[in-house]
Order: C-alpha cells, then sequence, then structure tokens
C-alpha cells in the first residue's frame, strides 16, 4: 500500500510527458476503466518502448525511430470509400454514410525494432489514416484532426495476450532479449501459445506489400458491433510469378514498380462477433473463427499510380504518427491493450519526434508541403491522358446555343 502514491506519481508524470496534466490525466485513466495493476504495466511498457527506440538508434543510425515498425516500405496516397451495400448495422462513425470517398494516407513497413533486409522474415504492417472524417475525436489530447487510423500486420493474432504480456515481454525486448519472455531455463518460464504465435510473426517473407492480407488483430466496437476488421487484395489484381529478394529492400522497389506502371486495390473488412463461439475480446492471441463469421467487405481502398520516393515524401514517411485512438465517434478500441496503445502510442511518438527534432506531421490532404507553396490537389499521382481521343462532332450543321456554328471544330477532327 506504501507503493501506491509513488507509482501514481510515476504514473502521472509519463501522461504528463504526453501532454496531459494530472487531473486530465486521472480523469482519462478513469474514463477507460484502467486498474491499477494496468497503469503501472502502461508506464513499464512506455519506458521500454522509449528504450528501444534508444537502443535501436545505434544499430539503425539516425534518427530515432518507432520501437516497432522501424522501416517504412513506402507511403503511398489513398482513396477510402465506403461501399454502398454496407449493412444498416455497421452505418456508424466514419462509416455512417454509404457511398462516402475520404482521402488517405497509408504506411506499408516492417515490424522489427531495427531496420534489415526484407528478406528475413517478420511482421509486414500496413497503417492506414484516413482524412477529412466528420465528427468528434474520441481521444482529445490526440487533437480534433479528423483522422482515422486503422493499424495492421499481415497475421490474425498477436504474441501478447493482454497488456501484462506486452509489458512483462517489452521489458525483455528493451534489452534485445526476444526470446526470454517466452522460454526461459532459469528462471523456469514457457509461454507456449504466445512462443508459437511469435514464430509465427517472425517467419513471414512476402513478395510485395500489395498482395498480402493485413488484420487489426485486436477488437474495436463500431455502432453496437464488436468487430475485427482486415484488408485484403481486390479479385483480380496481378503479381509478378518470381520476384528478386537480393536486393535488401527489395519489397520497396516493388511498391514503386507496381505504382508506377498501375494502381492497385484492397476489400476492407469487418469480422463480427457473434454469440456462442470463442471470440474473446482480452486474449489477441486468439484469431475468431471466419467460419463462424466470416469477414464482410464494406469498404474499398483505391491506390491510384504515383511516384513515391521524393525526398519530402520520404521524410514525410518517417515521421507521420498513427495511434489507434486516433478516430472520431462511433467508434472505440476495446482490449487492454488496446487501452494501452492510446498512451503507449502517443508517448513513444513524442519521444521519437522529440530526439529528431522534427514537428509530428498530421495530413489533411494529399499535399505533402514544407514551405507554404500552393499544392496541386495530384501531387505525387501519375495522370494519364488518352492519345486517342474520340471525335467530339457529329454534325457539321450543328450550333451552340447562342447560334454560332460549330464547323470548325469538325474540320479539325481526322476521319
Amino acid at each position: 500500500m506504501k507503493k501506491t502514491p509513488i507509482i501514481q506519481c510515476t504514473i502521472t508524470a509519463s501522461l504528463l510527458a504526453i501532454g496531459l496534466n494530472s487531473a486530465t490525466a486521472t480523469d482519462l485513466y478513469q474514463e477507460m476503466g484502467i486498474t491499477k495493476p494496468e497503469q503501472e504495466a502502461i508506464m513499464s511498457a512506455i519506458n521500454s518502448a522509449r528504450e528501444i527506440s534508444k537502443r535501436a538508434e545505434q544499430y539503425n543510425g539516425l534518427p530515432y525511430r518507432r520501437d516497432a515498425h522501424a522501416k517504412a516500405t513506402g507511403c503511398a496516397r489513398a482513396t477510402f470509400s465506403i461501399n454502398p451495400d454496407i449493412p444498416e448495422r455497421f452505418k456508424a462513425g466514419m462509416f455512417a454514410d454509404a457511398d462516402k470517398q475520404y482521402l488517405a494516407w497509408i504506411r506499408f513497413s516492417n515490424g522489427d525494432m531495427l531496420v534489415q533486409a526484407d528478406s528475413k522474415g517478420d511482421a509486414r504492417g500496413m497503417a492506414v489514416k484516413v482524412m477529412g472524417v466528420p465528427g468528434k475525436a474520441i481521444a482529445p489530447e490526440l487533437g480534433e484532426t479528423h483522422n482515422q487510423d486503422f493499424i495492421m500486420t499481415n497475421t490474425p493474432a498477436f504474441f501478447n495476450r493482454n497488456i501484462f504480456d506486452y509489458a512483462d515481454d517489452m521489458l525483455y525486448l528493451a534489452k534485445f532479449e526476444r526470446t526470454k519472455w517466452f522460454i526461459s531455463f532459469f528462471p523456469p518460464r514457457l509461454h507456449p501459445k504466445q512462443f508459437y504465435r511469435a514464430i509465427q510473426t517472425v517467419s513471414s517473407v512476402i513478395d510485395t506489400p500489395l498482395n498480402a492480407q493485413y488484420f487489426s488483430m485486436l477488437p474495436y466496437r463500431l455502432g453496437k458491433s464488436t468487430i475485427k476488421f482486415s484488408t485484403k487484395p481486390c479479385s483480380g489484381m496481378s503479381f509478378p510469378n518470381k520476384v528478386d529478394k537480393s536486393n535488401p529492400d527489395y519489397l520497396s522497389k516493388q511498391l514503386e514498380t507496381q505504382l508506377a506502371n498501375g494502381g492497385a486495390c484492397f476489400e476492407f473488412m469487418l469480422q463480427e462477433k457473434v454469440p456462442g463461439h470463442y471470440m474473446p475480446v482480452d486474449d489477441a492471441t486468439a484469431i475468431w473463427s471466419e467460419k463462424a463469421s466470416p469477414f464482410i467487405t464494406v469498404a474499398t481502398i483505391n491506390i491510384p499510380p504515383q511516384y513515391l520516393y521524393s525526398d519530402q515524401q520520404q521524410q514525410f514517411c518517417e515521421n507521420i504518427s498513427m495511434n489507434p485512438w486516433r478516430a472520431v465517434e462511433g467508434w472505440e478500441p476495446l482490449s487492454s491493450l488496446n487501452k494501452a496503445r492510446r498512451v503507449v502510442y502517443q508517448a513513444v511518438s513524442k519521444y521519437r519526434h522529440s530526439q529528431n527534432k522534427v514537428p509530428t506531421p498530421e495530413p489533411s490532404s494529399w499535399c505533402i508541403n514544407e514551405n507554404g507553396e500552393a499544392c496541386d490537389e495530384n501531387q505525387g499521382l501519375i495522370v494519364s491522358k488518352p492519345t486517342w481521343p474520340l471525335p467530339r462532332c457529329f454534325d457539321q450543321n450543328a450550333k451552340s446555343i447562342d447560334g454560332e456554328t460549330l464547323a470548325s471544330d469538325c474540320k479539325q477532327q481526322a476521319y
């Protein structure tokens, strides 16, 4: 009991570091229903995540990077379109208006804390920032940005069940002891299911970020429905049969090549928690049965042809920040891990941006504009025009409304 005030002061100090005063910090934890043990675990995770970012810099070099998903494959412009046939029960928050289209940014990444060759097994990430979403922010400390972030990896389950697993595992990751939490002879420790999920995660090797299915892993509430979400490539997309993986950055090269020569498309899908089946909310190692509850497509993500790797865009991709709590009302992250992410992600983001002495961009459009100059709405896109226009004139005696003849236009056509 004597430790409680000290622990509470430490926790409050951690929240002050991300811009919350003590009263707001207390209100935040009460609002989220976070218990004292969960608060202690969150504080531990924040300290570990900062330590990972600091130690990884010795291997990666500057700048300071995220404690996970440190290597960006690339950031791409996209549109996020709500399907016209979205089921009524899912019409809430940013999904309330069927047929609505938003601009978005997508960050593809590798999951490890270290920047390493793309051919090395690793989790692969897809984080989508949808812009211009109407509604009130559910996490005011992140700002009224009218943006909503969706964070996914290419495995359907995580290797930590909850915030306590996460905080304990992070203690070892901060010392770069990657397997010590899962299995240890002294002291004796064995977490078989979590270890199996970790092996699945770090065994993934892909040919291109555009041909993978990505999963939220954690649950959310949309309106009155408890859901997980996922993206998968749209049917009909084509990909190379063989990819040369000798280039350590071959995933970036594949992304660049495909988007320079054509677009890409993902279906955005929801999986609903249904009664009578094992679909726990606070065990991220559990995979919800697709047989019991198939994914339902509710939106389409289109990635138009574009150039990816200008210096400005790469800097933007490095500095952009994602948080599952950056969302509008009608949407709520669930589980103790998601509660922790609200605070941990913000604290680590502020830490690395402070170390790098750079601002955190929170975009409202496709424009990347550092100097205040005018920005073309199609900045970065590859816009093609047909070289074979159809004739516009079908009647040489046609006249416009003001009576002028259009014959001159007809004479210019080649038949």
